[in-house]
């Protein structure tokens, strides 16, 4: 399935541990887009991170999701929720910020 065929799935009643800050809501993975979003009663969450600037892009099934500032740790947690794998990690920016690869596995 290429981009432009890719259907966006869902995962409805999830608990998305922050780590300083659990929100619940409805887990949606554009592939298509490169995106995962937990869309809550508040708005939605931005999980994943665009690194196309950095000349990183991910395959089908794929995005990344950035290790600092509020997502410290995300990646790591949803992993162990069994929502995503991680594949690698890379550093990316001025200050070699990490960033995770993951496979959503929703």
């Amino acid at each position: 399935m290429d981009r432009t065929t890719a259907v966006p799935t869902s995962r409805d009643n999830v608990a998305v541990d922050f780590g300083v800050i659990e929100l619940t809501g409805t887990l949606h993975h554009d592939d298509a887009q490169r995106t995962l979003v937990l869309l809550t009663d508040e708005g939605p969450e931005r999980i994943s991170v665009n690194l196309e600037a950095y000349g990183l892009t991910t395959g089908p099934g794929r995005l990344f999701v950035k290790d600092w500032s509020e997502h410290a740790g995300l990646a790591e947690r949803l992993q162990v929720a069994g929502f995503v794998r991680i594949v690698r990690s890379v550093a990316v920016g001025p200050f070699a910020s990490i960033a995770h690869e993951v496979e959503v596995t929703l």
